[in-house]
């Protein structure tokens, strides 16, 4: 989020919401406020040890990983894809 202090200056920070990928999430042990450290931040970028892309949507949950390739063309991208837009609506409404 982004202010303007009185004296112009811009302040610029980070506000985390309580965020979960719905399927994604739906089954996941950690899916409950006390165990879930993050909930959906964002996706990560990982490289392994050939230097071969991840792509991640946990911290708690590096299972869910998936090659680039296959994540720009799962489910997992979809949905990720449908809460942006979702977001979108909701902040421009």
């Amino acid at each position: 989020m982004s202010y303007r202090l009185p004296d112009g200056r811009p302040l610029v920070v980070k506000h985390i919401r309580a965020v979960r990928l719905l399927t994604t999430c739906a089954d996941c042990r950690f899916n409950i406020s006390t165990d879930c450290e993050e909930g959906y931040y964002g996706v990560r970028l990982y490289r392994d040890t050939q230097s071969r892309f991840h792509v991640g949507v946990c911290i708690q949950r590096m299972d869910l990983c998936q090659p680039v390739e296959e994540f720009v063309v799962g489910d997992a991208c979809d949905e990720v894809v449908r809460l942006r837009e979702s977001d979108l609506r909701d902040m421009t409404a």
